[in-house]
């Protein structure tokens, strides 16, 4: 359904067309009037239920008059769920294909289309909801409540019998329990390309094949072990600020999925719907939590190459990192090469740099940004359009879950180099031991599972 209204720009009384594709979100918007770039912005609210459309508004107003249908007028397409296009001049009587009609092209396939899009809406639909359930299960957890915590999660997991754990009694269950629930009932996956977490699980275990790297690993989880709730804590807060802006990003993230963003001709098309001052903020704080945490990627590339976690690529010591003043500097101990850093090839730090110290304009017509650099009289600019921007800012989501994968792989660690064995094990040994949380296991003894390996080659 397209809906069709005008407005008038409150300066200089310019009509805009503003031509929308009505789908299940809210659409908000942002323009510039193209007569004299006044910023117009606001959101039209779809109300489901009573099949109704509200039209929120500033620096603009509407005013539906009666249009010749040779009349020719500025118009702007909105749509929250597909690729849009830039503004430009249209008559009434000029055919267009819709926002929803013209998706399939960028995809070469219908069905695909479709299919791609609506399982990149999950995230939004799922993820408030079965937060506000689920944060108050992390707070108990980051502060050790651990005999309110159990039986919550023990009547949690009832509700969801795809999940492998059949009791949480100790602090590696509830770490596995809280871990499956948020990937498996947030849709937080949808906003993923498909097939990505399971490589980030992949990457994650290759400490696991050999015996060096496993005591390595060990060991170095265990010196960061008192860091783990801090980073999670931060991380969380931004997948929340992420699902706040996530509607604006929906057609961008649907296409990347889908490997089709490429398909876009971006002097054409964009997301009119995208608050570029929201993006960029959450890009700015989501590369500095990443940065903080590139050591966690260098010590993990350390041991898988060099089997030492101490030991850098470029010969410099893992202690050094940690005495970096400029994070960034970070990015200079990565070899591209080595296992660990395959997920943060992305990670632009000029784009970085641009957003915290260069000023930058957004021209919402052309959805140009361009960012420039006034030093000691020489001036330098940097440009993209937005939903390239948008794209970046949906992979430094992705890398955000990926360290948070590699720290829930340290944190098990951690506990198991502890004695700490997992519920669904314990269930299955003797009486004497299955009363116990914590049980002494040599790393080299059989495991207790009855695999025939030793424990430290199993139930990790």
């Amino acid at each position: 359904m397209i809906d069709n209204r005008f407005i008038h720009c409150d300066v200089c009384k310019t009509k805009i067309n503003l031509r929308s594709q009505i789908g299940y979100f809210d659409i908000p918007f942002n323009l510039h009037c193209p007569t004299c770039q006044t910023h117009i912005y606001g959101k039209l609210i779809i109300n489901q239920e009573k099949i109704g459309i509200k039209l929120e508004i500033d620096n603009a107003y509407s005013e539906n008059n009666e249009i010749d249908s040779n009349e020719t007028f500025y118009s702007a397409e909105l749509s929250a769920e597909f690729p849009t296009k830039k503004m430009d001049i249209r008559s009434l009587g000029e055919y267009d294909l819709s926002p929803f009609l013209r998706n399939s092209s960028f995809y070469g396939d219908n069905l695909k289309a479709i299919k791609s899009t609506q399982d990149s809406m999950q995230f939004a639909q799922h993820f408030e909801g079965r937060w506000k359930k689920l944060k108050p299960y992390f707070d108990l957890f980051w502060n050790n409540q651990n005999a309110l915590l159990y039986p919550k999660l023990n009547s949690e997991l009832k509700s969801y019998k795809f999940i492998p754990l059949s009791k949480v009694s100790n602090e590696l269950d509830a770490s596995m329990a809280l871990h499956q629930l948020l990937i498996t009932t947030t849709g937080i996956t949808s906003a993923l390309q498909p097939g990505i977490l399971n490589d980030y699980i992949e990457i994650s275990k290759l400490l696991l094949t050999s015996n060096n790297t496993l005591e390595e690993t060990q060991k170095f989880a265990n010196s960061i072990s008192s860091e783990f709730n801090s980073i999670e804590k931060k991380a969380f807060k931004l997948i929340e600020y992420f699902s706040k802006i996530y509607e604006q990003l929906i057609p961008v993230v649907a296409l990347r999925n889908a490997g089709c963003l490429n398909n876009v001709d971006t002097e054409k098309y964009g997301i009119m719907t995208t608050n570029f001052e929201e993006l960029s903020d959450f890009y700015a704080k989501s590369y500095e939590w990443i940065l903080d945490n590139m050591n966690i990627v260098i010590a993990l590339n350390n041991i898988i190459t060099r089997n030492d976690y101490n030991n850098c690529a470029n010969g410099k010591s893992y202690d050094q990192i940690l005495k970096i003043g400029s994070k960034y500097k970070k990015l200079e101990y990565i070899n591209d090469l080595e296992p660990f850093s395959t997920p943060t090839h992305s990670l632009k730090n000029r784009i970085r740099n641009a957003i915290q110290h260069f000023d930058n304009d957004i021209d919402y017509i052309s959805q140009k940004i361009t960012f420039t650099d006034n030093y000691r009289g020489n001036t330098n600019q940097e440009s993209m359009y937005l939903v390239d921007f948008a794209g970046l800012c949906v992979e430094n989501f992705s890398i955000i879950i990926y360290i948070l994968e590699l720290i829930y792989q340290l944190r098990k660690l951690s506990y198991q180099s502890n004695g700490i064995i997992p519920s669904f094990i314990l269930k299955d040994m003797p009486h004497s031991l299955n009363n116990k949380t914590h049980v002494k296991i040599g790393r080299n003894d059989p495991c207790i599972c009855g695999s025939g390996k030793k424990y430290k080659k199993c139930c990790i």
